[in-house]
């Protein structure tokens, strides 16, 4: 039997991705899409995503997004797309009711007994949710889960610094994002607050769980962020630098040979590989890339070795890996591991 659940934020860009991820999944099903009101019909709103709609959308109730429909309507887990300072009071509201959240707002990212979590890397990090409570979990900014994946993968070589500019997808900025004639022909150098999410968020994701403690890790990040006339696609110009200096094919080794847990591989959402490697120097494109991995891949190029920095290109997907598809990987690993009744 599927676990009921409820997509809140529906409307909206990464709510259409919650949708249509969610069509049809193994363990769980929606019951439930919620707005910030209520829609005489059915789901009638304009559908942005990439991925089709399922055939059943306009069958799916939508209401206001309030604790008392949520209960109503049996819902086990929601999956929250709200904005921010919606969800800063309203999750809480959910999880003191008893209903788990996933939740791809940066509300509670830093939160100390909050995990962000990315299965393949920090699994140990649930270890912050008491046994018997209701899981409260976050995923990580957009541009963050890429970069996380990849210096996972170069752990073993001793990161010491990290310097990063980020090329960031439009669809990042919700709908109806950037004003068309401030992006068309344009660059945007600025995205408040992102520089400072991907430094943070980094470091605690790949900081070590001890004793109900995560203490973040310990190598320095440096950002710079800009957004670009791309629909969907964050790509990422990253510079680690490492204790020794390492050779090319142990480089490519680490990406190409990346091993996550057993259980962790076994989730629905869990890619077959967790990085799509490219010699060419063309590659990764957003417009050819996007969707590897059916978009929780992380695709990369352009490597190379300097003194003791490793160069690469990175693209991850900012509205699957980065934003929904990662909320339900770690429900499924929650579920897994026992965290959902």
């Amino acid at each position: 039997m599927k676990l009921p659940v409820a997509i809140c934020g529906a409307t909206g860009s990464v709510g259409q991705y919650f949708i249509s991820l969610l069509a049809n999944h193994p363990y769980f099903k929606t019951v439930l899409l919620t707005a910030s009101r209520d829609y005489e019909s059915n789901y009638t709103m304009h559908w942005r995503a990439s991925l089709k709609p399922p055939a059943k959308l306009h069958s799916l109730p939508i209401v206001k997004t309030t604790v008392a429909n949520i209960k109503k309507s049996g819902a086990r887990i929601v999956f929250s797309a709200l904005p921010s300072g919606v969800a800063l009071n309203f999750e809480k509201e959910l999880v003191e009711a008893g209903i788990a959240v996933f939740s791809n707002a940066s509300a509670y990212r830093m939160d100390k007994n909050i995990p962000i979590l990315i299965p393949e890397i920090n699994s140990n990090h649930l270890n912050l949710i008491p046994k018997g409570t209701t899981p409260h979990i976050t995923n990580s900014n957009c541009t963050t889960s890429g970069l996380a994946l990849t210096l996972s993968a170069l752990k073993p070589l001793g990161i010491k610094q990290v310097y990063l500019s980020t090329y960031q997808a439009l669809s990042g900025a919700g709908y109806p994002g950037v004003a068309s004639m401030d992006i068309l022909g344009n660059v945007i150098p600025h995205i408040a607050g992102e520089e400072g999410k991907i430094r943070e968020e980094t470091l605690k994701i790949l900081g070590d769980y001890k004793k109900g403690t995560i203490t973040p890790a310990s190598f320095e990040v440096m950002a710079q962020a800009l957004r670009v006339a791309v629909k969907n696609g964050h790509l990422e110009t990253v510079f680690v630098q490492v204790e020794n200096r390492p050779k090319l094919p142990q480089i490519k080794n680490l990406f190409t040979n990346y091993q996550v847990d057993a259980a962790v591989a076994s989730l629905p959402s869990t890619p077959k590989k967790t990085f799509y490697f490219f010699d060419n120097p063309e590659r990764p494109q957003p417009v050819l890339d996007v969707h590897n991995g059916e978009g929780m891949g992380v695709s990369i190029g352009s490597l190379r070795i300097q003194n003791n920095t490793v160069a690469y290109k990175l693209l991850v997907n900012n509205v699957i890996r980065g934003a929904a598809g990662g909320s339900i990987q770690n429900a499924e690993y929650a579920f897994y591991k026992g965290l959902i009744h």
